[in-house]
This record gives structure tokens, C-alpha cells and sequence, in this order.
């Protein structure tokens, strides 16, 4: 190799790895991105020396566009940097752009013309940038500006202003970009030239893109790297193949993805924990066999692997349908209730393994966070708090399993699991961020509770046999522990004068004075601050609809003779009929007789 990868400057550090560093996920995110892009830009300029003050005949004055290779060759590498941030700077634009869209629910149409055009003059300017460090004497970094021009144009192909049919057209194009561009970052890790979170955060971005442009045949992870070596080969010409080859980067064979099929052992017998069964179905057998020859060496392969455990566990489930609805002495058996639970606890654990990768990157993320901005530090949160919502949810599925509960060991080693990930968020996090806000007395309760929980699940755990994909050891228990006692001790002081700082407030429902009026009091009940009730106690007084039930009485129904009964005053009334009929007149109806006529 023909210069050390320790003093290389890394263009893909600074565009993707700052991106990384800051926590860009939101469109303000990016916008303040934005911002500092174009501060950066100016002090460039300056030091370049490409500023002209002459406004009235810029075009004829400005330097810019006129930087030859020559003047990055013999006069400053920097040139190079500034055509790359002014590319950066497009495509935090429309990024911007694309995530208010995306908030919003669509993208307005002057929004969409904008992103176009600026995704176009971030490749124009990533050609020229290419063009400009074609003599560049360090193979890395003239490597990653080759790797930046190609994922400018996948930007540029995919999310410009192209109609349907030209996006269509280009899909091959956007296929092999990625590939090789994925090749080489690959090249870049293995050589620890670049680090695995900046080409995590590349492939993760566009690796969707390189799925859906890829040929139909590239569905499963297998085909999809079957398709990317073809590439490769059949590109070997191309100016990032070829220099990286001069390196030490060996051309990818096609012959070694042989089938999983035939690679793979025939599964005859599986053993889980103590339970041992045999597989009576060849089909079941062959997805087993599959699906424990995926090795999960990044995040898609999950998904196939994933895959291959549905497939079996659908086929399990429809071959025990067929054995019950049969009334043959070839009924269900033991061994297919053990071979389905075996097949149910792979797949929740080929799951958990996946989350617990995602939940390590945002744990990792969330520690170097202590000097971002409030909302950054919430968003983190939120999204600790969902992976940590899937990983006890998919925990507390295992734990239903049938023959899980009678074993004391596994049984335990989930419940660890549980707490363990439940005081990362309430430990790690909530706590964390409260003490961050100077709410200290929060803070210490759930450090304590932590702690409680952590030395509680310990007690009848054993590491001597650990759960698949090892998420839980005593190492990272170890830490955990460590972490929430340093914690507790830097907060307990704290909380301590809070609770004495903190001026202790009145009891709700102390009597005052005029309410002890009824019982003896003393010197010490006077307190001019509470004289009467300035909090009155509000208590439930039963109430009796007193008009209700008078006006029942003059209540009568259509139909129905009207009852009424005569007291004795009104039996003495009825004994003269003649004369009071002559003297009164007709007598009012209603309620007291006030709306009656």
C-alpha cells in the first residue's frame, strides 16, 4: 500500500461521519447542518482565496469555477474539501427538504422543484470534484471522493425531478453504483481505514435503494450478495474497482454462494434444552437446516433468516393440522409439539438478537448525547424506550412458551433479560435526563429502584448456561451495576439538599381556625396564615329532589283516571257541594297551582 491509512484525509468522515456524530434524523436537524455547512463554505473561501468583492462584475472576477487540477495538485489540497462540502451542503438541502415532506405527508411542488435542482448541482459539482483529485497520491482518500461521487448520483437518479420512466430506466445504473460503492466500503472497514458506524450509516441508508433496483432474482440476502460480486466483476474497469484493486481488494467469486440447501446439514434430530425431537418432515428439516446456516453478520441478514424461521414454523403448524384431523394411529406426537416450540423459540431470538443490536447502537448513541439540545436527547429517548418496549415484549412471549416456565434457569435468565434492557431506559436514561434538568429526588428514586430490581433478578440466575445470541452476561451486568451505582452516588447528595432546600409545603386538608371553633383550642392552633379555609375540603352532601317529588303528585297519564286523595279538610269541602260550587269557581291545575289556568 503505498501510504499509512492512520494520516489519510477521510471525505466520507467528514460529510456522513460528522452526520453521524451530530445525530441527524429530524429536519431542523439538518437544517442547522445546513447552517453550519454554509459557515464552514465562507471560512474556506477565505482561506482559499477565492472571495472577490467586486459583486458588480462577479462573473468575470470569480475564481471558483476556474481551480484547475493543477492548483489542487501543487497549491492546496483544501480545494478539493470545498467542492465536497458545497455538494455536502445540496444534499443537507434536500434532505431537509425530502424530511418536512415526509412530515407533512406530501411534497409541494416548489419543495420538489427545489430538491431536483439541488440534488443535480450537488452531482455536477461531485464530477467536477472528481475530476479535480483525479492525481490525488493517497489511494483512500481518492477512494472515498470516488464513493461520495457514486452515492451523489444514486441521490440524483433516485429522489430528483425524473419522471417515472427515466427512475425506471436508471434502476440498473442506481444498482451497480451501490454495489460497487458497497464493495468498496466493505474494503474500507476491513482495512480499518474507515469505521464500522460511518459505513453502517451509509449501507443502512441506501440499502433499500439497492434492493429495490436490483434484479428480481436478488429477493433473499444470499442473491442480493450473489448479485453485488457479478457486479463487481463485471465492472472491474471502473475507476473505484480498479484503484482499490491496486490495494490489496480481491475480486469477490462468484462460485463460493453455493445453495443453503446443499451447503447445509440435514436435520434429523433437534435438541432444545432438555427436550430432544425428531424431525418427521423433510421440508421442515431443509428450512431448519437453512435458516442455521444464515450467519447474522449484519442487520439484513436478519430478515432472511427471519424468513426461513416463519416458513418452517407455518409448515410445522399446517403438518400438526393434518396429523388432528387425521384419525390414524399416526396422531401428534410429542416430538412435534417440542420441534414446534423449538422452532417458536428460534424465531423470537433470532428477533431479539436483531433488536439487541439496535438497541446497543442507540444505547451508544444516547451515552455520547450529553451535550446535545433537549429535543435531540427526547428523541433518543423515544426511540430507546420502543426498542425496549419490542425486547420485552418478544421476552415475555419466550417465557409462554410451553416447557419454558418449568425451567427455574431459562425462566430466569428471561426475567434478568427483561430488567436488564427496563433499567437501561430507566437508569440509563429517564434518570440520567432528569438529573440532567436538576430534578434530583426523581433522579435518586429511580437510580434505587434500579438497583433493587438488578439485585433481585441476580439472585437465581446462572450464566453458566446463557440465552442464544448472548444479550445478557456478567460482563454487561457488570457494567450495568457499575453505572447505576456511580450514578446514585453522584446524585444522593444532591437529592439530599434538595429535599432540604425545598421549603416544605402546607398539608392539603389542615383545619383552620374557624373551622376548630367547636373544640378546644390552643396557642398553637392560631396561625394567622390559616385564620379560615383558604383550601376548603369539598365533600359529597346527599341531596333529595324535594320539587321532583311534589310535582309527581300532579303528574297524570293520558288513559288513566287521576287519583287524589282527600284529606280531611277536603271531606268536609265535598259534604256542601251545592254551595261551594256556587261561590268558587273552577279550580286551578298545575304545580301549587302556579302554571295552571
Amino acid at each position: 500500500m503505498s501510504s499509512s491509512p492512520k494520516s489519510h484525509y477521510s471525505p466520507l468522515g467528514a460529510t456522513y461521519g460528522v452526520r453521524v456524530d451530530q445525530f441527524l434524523e429530524t429536519a431542523e436537524d439538518y437544517d442547522k447542518y445546513h447552517a453550519k455547512l454554509n459557515r464552514k463554505l465562507q471560512k474556506l473561501r477565505h482561506h482559499c482565496q477565492l472571495t472577490v468583492k467586486d459583486t458588480k462584475r462577479y462573473s468575470l472576477k470569480e475564481k471558483y469555477s476556474k481551480v484547475t487540477q493543477a492548483d489542487y495538485d501543487t497549491k492546496n489540497k483544501l480545494l478539493g474539501t470545498l467542492n465536497l462540502l458545497h455538494a455536502e451542503r445540496d444534499l443537507a438541502l434536500g434532505e431537509t427538504l425530502r424530511l418536512r415532506s415526509r412530515q407533512r405527508g406530501s411534497l409541494k411542488k416548489s419543495e420538489g422543484k427545489v430538491v431536483g435542482t439541488r440534488l443535480k448541482k450537488a452531482f455536477q459539482t461531485c464530477t467536477r470534484l472528481v475530476e479535480l483529485t483525479a492525481n490525488e497520491q493517497n489511494p483512500y482518500t481518492r477512494a472515498e471522493y470516488l464513493i461520495y461521487y457514486k452515492l451523489a448520483i444514486v441521490s440524483h437518479l433516485s429522489f430528483g425531478k425524473h419522471s417515472r420512466t427515466k427512475r425506471a430506466a436508471s434502476a440498473g445504473q442506481v444498482a451497480r453504483e451501490l454495489s460497487l460503492a458497497f464493495s468498496a466500503l466493505q474494503f474500507l472497514q476491513k482495512s480499518e481505514i474507515l469505521s464500522a458506524v460511518i459505513v453502517d450509516s451509509i449501507t443502512s441508508r441506501f440499502d433499500y435503494l439497492l434492493r429495490q433496483n436490483a434484479s428480481n432474482g436478488a429477493s433473499s440476502s444470499k442473491a442480493l450478495r450473489r448479485f453485488v460480486a457479478k457486479q463487481v466483476n463485471d465492472n472491474a474497469e471502473d475507476p473505484l474497482i480498479a484503484l482499490i484493486s491496486q490495494n490489496g481488494f480481491e475480486m469477490p467469486s462468484l462460485s463460493q454462494e453455493s445453495d443453503s440447501a446443499a451447503s447445509a446439514a440435514a436435520v434429523t434430530t433437534v435438541q432444545w434444552r432438555r427436550f430432544t425431537a425428531e424431525v418427521g418432515d423433510s421440508k421442515v428439516a431443509e428450512l431448519i437446516a437453512e435458516a442455521k446456516a444464515i450467519q447474522t453478520s449484519d442487520l439484513s441478514q436478519f430478515s432472511e433468516k427471519l424468513a426461513k424461521w416463519q416458513q418452517a414454523l407455518d409448515l410445522q403448524q399446517q403438518v400438526l393440522e393434518q396429523k388432528r384431523d387425521d384419525d390414524t394411529a399416526d396422531a401428534t406426537g410429542e416430538d412435534d409439539e417440542i420441534l414446534l416450540t423449538y422452532i417458536q423459540y428460534n424465531s423470537h431470538f433470532t428477533t431479539i438478537e436483531r433488536d439487541d443490536i439496535l438497541f446497543r447502537k442507540l444505547w451508544s448513541q444516547w451515552k455520547l448525547s450529553s451535550n446535545k439540545t433537549k429535543n435531540v436527547r427526547v428523541t433518543k429517548v423515544k426511540e430507546i424506550e420502543r426498542i425496549v418496549h419490542n425486547l420485552t415484549t418478544y421476552l415475555q412471549q419466550v417465557m409462554e412458551l410451553p416447557g419454558v416456565y418449568s425451567d427455574d434457569t431459562l425462566t430466569a435468565n428471561l426475567k434478568l433479560a427483561t430488567v436488564y434492557y427496563q433499567v437501561h431506559l430507566s437508569v440509563g436514561c429517564l434518570a440520567s435526563f432528569y438529573q440532567s434538568q436538576h430534578k434530583y429526588l426523581e433522579a435518586l428514586a429511580l437510580y434505587v429502584d434500579g438497583l433493587k430490581q438488578l439485585v433481585s433478578a441476580t439472585e437465581d440466575t446462572s450464566f453458566e448456561d446463557p440465552l442464544p445470541g448472548d444479550i445478557v452476561n456478567a460482563t454487561r451486568l457488570r457494567e450495568l451495576e457499575d453505572l447505576t451505582k456511580t450514578a446514585l452516588k453522584s446524585v444522593i447528595s444532591l437529592a439530599e439538599y434538595e429535599k432540604v432546600a425545598t421549603p416544605g409545603e402546607q398539608a392539603s386538608f389542615e383545619p383552620s381556625l374557624v373551622e376548630k371553633l367547636g373544640k378546644p383550642i390552643g396557642p398553637s392552633d392560631v396561625n394567622l396564615s390559616n385564620l379560615f379555609p383558604l383550601r376548603p375540603v369539598i365533600r359529597p352532601v346527599a341531596a333529595k329532589p324535594a320539587l321532583f317529588d311534589l310535582a309527581f303528585n300532579y303528574i297524570s297519564y293520558d288513559g288513566q283516571p287521576v287519583e287524589q286523595d282527600f284529606d280531611t279538610e277536603s271531606e268536609t269541602a265535598s259534604a256542601q257541594p251545592g254551595e261551594q260550587g256556587q261561590t268558587e269557581g273552577p279550580k286551578k291545575k298545575g304545580i301549587f297551582g302556579l302554571f295552571g289556568l
